[in-house]
């Protein structure tokens, strides 16, 4: 049928006609230019700045557009356009079709038997690749080895094992083995990521060197399919850092391997085959594909320049991993969790990790127990099955705005990687501090937006469950975030929770009232009746349960003696007056003196950010504080929690 033909039948039919809704037709609509799209959104900002109202900035320095077009995009290069082809930005050229991601669901026991029970039972569930952590399993000889390995086909299941700052165990494995050419997948050392995440290392650098050397060359002889690299971003991501740290870091990891290995007689080949990058997938769902697809053509790059051939980078294509964030997870709240880990592993998808781990929605609370294991392993289970996530190839491929993102990513990377090289590499950046600094100033920044409410983290620092139970052998430290105590040789970069400030606020207020029975108490000074209160008291409610405070409501006063009687019989901690900006004037006044002279130990705050010319007659006649949307969440709930001797 013709696009005439199309037209005309279209044109037949009306809408009570029983044969559909009427065609459209657009023709006469012609294409939009986007300084005509600007110029109408500029106007229905009326007087605020265009770019200060719709461009945002992101931690990684890369200010986001409110509208991408065919001009914003670099895909004129047409290398960069087909899957396969350096610079490998698109992944596999047969995307997930012909093998689908290694579902990689960690099983890590206390011994070795532990261990393995758990990878059966994994492996019957659904998961693809025997993955646990060496060290943490106790799996410290080749006994231990055989012990973990006892009853798994390896044939049939790759690897997916760190064994941490030392690579001995991959000839634990080799050594268990029946026939070790079966051995696949990646059972790997990560020795610049450990010295940073540990703070030291037991070995020194070129002593672990030494014996990578070796294993290459023992695995090239005995297990050829297997990598003895595992270079791991989450040890910066999970530890706060932006996209662009985390990925120039462990790439920055790999070029120092690579130099010292060719001092050793190996080549980028030696070092490309062998080597598994994993990475930490965050809550910024485009940011998590740009960044793996722009890990690919960095590493691409690097290939190329270590080996002066651009063939090297199609043939020595990074092996990615991916595994959903520790730092996004909540302690309270933690089904939302569950949400936090679809979104991040469907990015790692889209982005075309070779493997992904998703971690138990539970674990910033308790070890995982069946139901978390169930819940992570599924999700994987479902995007193969349910959602037929195998087939596209590359899917965010060709959007302007993914394209652009991943550009400027790739761009920030290899210019971040150049600074290391500058100053010394990341063992040198290491010692002076210099990773260090850089990941926690990004770490401060992302808790100041959290501590103002700048961002969000649902049931958190917004729309806190009050009346949530806590799950069965939840437990928080109150311990210092980060703090250690092992001697270090450098400062470690210890892992964190975005939302750990607020997390270990609220478990001040929960202790303190199974221990003493009480809770801070906040009056809702309502004046006048709910369409003049209710916003404010709504809001002043909802911020007050952040730290699980109690909020004792009312329906509005009208008169201030009532309202002062009501907050001084109370028995309150607090009192906040919630009206209009409008009759503040007239209200606060009288109703804070009011209040102060029945109660004069109660304090008194204000829902909103009053105008300056009348700001100090309000504290003049008793108000001690403002609260509003530019509030620090945080500072004012601890220190009402100081006033209350929580702290």
């Amino acid at each position: 049928m013709g696009e005439e033909d199309f037209g005309a039948r279209g044109a037949d039919r009306g809408t009570d006609s029983g044969k559909g809704a009427p065609c459209v037709d657009f023709s006469e609509f012609g294409p939009a230019t986007y300084d005509e799209w600007k110029a109408s959104a500029a106007a229905s900002l009326k007087d605020a700045p265009f770019e200060k109202s719709l461009f945002t900035k992101t931690y990684e320095g890369i200010t986001l557009e409110p509208l991408y077009t065919r001009d914003h995009s670099p895909l004129p290069e047409p290398a960069r356009t087909m899957p396969g082809e350096p610079p490998m930005l698109r992944g596999r050229a047969s995307g997930y079709f012909a093998r689908p991601w290694e579902i990689a669901q960690d099983a890590t026991g206390e011994t070795p038997e532990e261990t393995s029970r758990l990878i059966k039972a994994e492996l019957e569930r659904g998961t693809t690749t025997v993955t646990f952590r060496a060290r943490d399993a106790a799996v410290l000889s080749a006994s231990d080895a055989a012990k973990a390995l006892e009853g798994i086909d390896i044939s049939k299941h790759p690897f997916h094992v760190y064994t941490g700052e030392s690579c001995a165990a991959v000839k634990y494995f080799i050594g268990a083995a029946a026939k070790p050419s079966e051995l696949s997948g990646c059972i790997g050392s990560d020795p610049i990521g450990e010295y940073l995440s540990a703070g030291k290392l037991e070995r020194d650098f070129p002593s672990l060197m030494d014996e990578l050397a070796d294993v290459i060359r023992i695995a090239g002889d005995s297990a050829p399919k297997l990598r003895v690299i595992l270079l791991r971003g989450a040890v910066y991501h999970d530890g706060g850092a932006n996209a662009v740290q985390e990925t120039a870091y462990v790439m920055a990891s790999a070029i120092e391997m690579i130099t010292a290995l060719q001092d050793r007689g190996l080549d980028i080949d030696d070092f490309a085959r062998r080597v598994r990058f994993e990475f930490g997938l965050g809550s910024n769902f485009f940011m998590e594909i740009a960044k793996i697809r722009a890990a690919r053509a960095v590493w691409a790059r690097i290939a190329e320049v270590f080996c002066g051939d651009a063939e090297s980078a199609r043939a020595n294509r990074a092996n990615i991993f991916g595994r959903t964030s520790y730092f996004t997870k909540s302690f309270y709240d933690p089904y939302v969790n569950l949400l936090r880990n679809s979104t991040e592993a469907f990015s790692g998808v889209v982005g075309g990790v070779d493997g992904l781990t998703v971690c138990p929605f539970d674990e910033a609370a308790r070890p995982a127990d069946e139901f978390s294991r169930r819940v992570a392993r599924n999700s994987q289970i479902m995007f193969q099955e349910e959602f037929h996530l195998i087939r596209p190839i590359d899917p965010a491929g060709g959007s302007w705005y993914v394209e652009s993102l991943t550009d400027a990513l790739a761009e920030q990377i290899w210019a971040a990687i150049q600074d290391i090289q500058k100053n010394g590499g990341m063992i040198a950046c290491a010692k002076s501090g210099y990773i260090q600094k850089a990941v926690d100033a990004v770490l401060q920044e992302r808790f100041k937006k959290l501590a103002t409410r700048a961002e969000r983290a649902v049931g958190v620092n917004m729309y806190a469950n009050t009346s949530e139970t806590p799950l069965p052998g939840a437990k928080i430290s109150m311990d210092k975030a980060g703090c250690t105590c092992r001697e270090t040789d450098i400062i470690p970069i210890k892992r964190r929770r975005w939302t750990e400030q607020f997390d270990e606020m609220r478990s001040r207020t929960e202790a303190y009232r199974e221990r003493t029975g009480e809770n801070v108490k906040i009056f809702l000074a309502n004046m006048g009746p709910p369409a003049q209160h209710k916003t404010r008291a709504d809001f002043i409610t909802g911020f007050m349960e952040v730290a699980n405070f109690e909020a004792l409501k009312n329906d509005g006063f009208q008169t201030t003696d009532a309202c002062a009687e009501a907050a001084a019989a109370s028995g309150a901690d607090i009192a906040v007056i919630c009206s209009t900006d409008a009759t503040y004037p007239e209200l606060v006044p009288p109703l804070a003196r009011k209040i102060k002279e029945l109660a004069p130990s109660m304090k008194i705050f204000l829902a909103g950010a009053p105008a300056e010319e009348h700001r100090q007659s309000y504290l003049d006649a008793g108000v001690d504080d403002f609260i509003s949307i530019r509030s620090n969440c945080l500072a004012v709930l601890s220190d009402i929690q100081k006033g209350k001797g929580m702290m």
